[in-house]
């Protein structure tokens, strides 16, 4: 187990949890207009926490899955098909997790402007609105920075 690993894996996710309790505390009638702030806010701590566990708890893994977090992965071949590689931890755990959020994230930024149009916490979801498409834009635009690299 490696701790700095851990520390950072259960303070980035106890972030999420803690910001979801006081965000969520006032019952049912804040779920529809407070959950876009948590989901473009907060849900990448627990993101990012989530997807770092094979590398905190690597023996706890290697136990449940018969084999290290490091092994290479090969998927099956297939015709006429770029054939993407490396090791579990990359392309079975953090590819699928990256795509969900990614979406999760897009639902929330929606959400945030579905509620401005009905009128529900409009400041707080104008703030979600503009913090989402503005994390958006910078990702784009750090893709296009080292594209080749990053890809």
């Amino acid at each position: 187990m490696d701790i700095w690993q851990s520390l950072f894996s259960f303070i980035t996710m106890g972030i999420a949890i803690i910001a979801a309790y006081f965000i969520f505390r006032n019952g049912r009638k804040t779920i529809a207009p407070r959950a876009p702030l948590f989901i473009v806010c907060f849900l990448l701590f627990f993101y990012v926490g989530f997807v770092n566990l094979p590398l905190a708890l690597p023996s706890a893994f290697q136990h449940v899955l018969g084999h290290s977090v490091w092994a290479n992965y090969t998927p099956l071949p297939k015709l006429n098909v770029i054939q993407v590689g490396g090791t579990w931890w990359l392309i079975r755990w953090r590819d699928p997790i990256q795509t969900a959020y990614s979406w999760v994230f897009l639902a929330g930024v929606v959400w945030a402007l579905l509620n401005i149009v009905q009128r529900r916490a409009r400041k707080l979801n104008v703030f979600c609105l503009c913090l989402g498409l503005l994390l958006i834009v910078a990702s784009q635009f750090f893709l296009f920075l080292c594209y080749p690299i990053c890809i």
